[in-house]
């Protein structure tokens, strides 16, 4: 651009000087060379900046789809073992189901692309899994406990037969790959036995572990979930 600019203006400075162009005409003509020569300039600096703008606006977007989709996950988790300790059903229930879902939908495997940023069909199938299997757990065991029926509400005696308690050490964190012993976390438990013969581990709050008595009867609510799976709604 600049050696077209140069041998412009050249030939019309000798051109004016053989009096061949009016210098009015000339003055205009070069007035508006350069302002589309400047214009030229401008809007290629705004395509560039526009594009490492886009570039880097893409980048913290996926960036930040995948921070939220891992807390998620991690989140979709811990509401599902919460949800499933009031749920009266196997643990191979809520994960048989989740197992069904990612089967029927592991021909879409490719689309966590964007989240393992490789092609890899094998690291991107198992993020399906962890994903999708996550996601549907918590909905179906959430969604059996949240949506459960009111009208089925009834009270059932169970027998106290064991109650214990589970220590598990803390630890926290004072430097790099630098742990130190916090204290312990207590986690109370009743084996309890249903009428109908079934044995169950609860886990169950201080006060109610404090106030319950091994060999005596205790009273729990229940209603009939969404999925026909009984939720336990009082008595923890």
């Amino acid at each position: 651009m600049p050696m077209i600019e140069f041998a412009f203006k050249h030939k019309l400075i000798k051109l004016q000087s053989d009096n061949y162009l009016d210098c009015s005409f000339f003055d205009n003509i070069s007035f508006i060379y350069y302002l589309m020569v400047e214009l030229s300039y401008l809007f290629g600096q705004f395509c560039i900046f526009a594009d490492i703008y886009y570039n880097i606006m893409k980048i913290i977007f996926i960036n930040t789809l995948r921070v939220l989709m891992i807390l998620v996950i991690i989140i979709s988790c811990g509401v599902a073992y919460v949800v499933y300790e009031d749920t009266l059903a196997a643990w191979w229930i809520p994960v048989r189901v989740a197992l069904i879902i990612v089967i029927a939908t592991i021909p879409f495997y490719k689309g966590w692309i964007w989240l393992t940023t490789m092609d890899d069909k094998v690291i991107n199938c198992c993020c399906h899994l962890v994903c999708v299997g996550a996601i549907s757990c918590v909905l179906f065991l959430g969604g059996n406990y949240w949506f459960a029926d009111s009208a089925s509400t009834h009270e059932e005696k169970v027998m106290v037969q064991k109650k214990y308690i589970e220590t598990h050490k803390k630890t926290r964190r004072v430097g790099r790959h630098r742990y130190v012993s916090d204290g312990v976390r207590k986690e109370y438990y009743l084996q309890v036995a249903f009428e109908n013969g079934n044995v169950e581990t609860l886990h169950v709050s201080p006060s109610t572990y404090n106030k319950t008595k091994t060999g005596r009867p205790k009273i729990l609510t229940l209603q009939k979930g969404l999925f026909g799976l009984p939720v336990i709604t009082k008595g923890l």
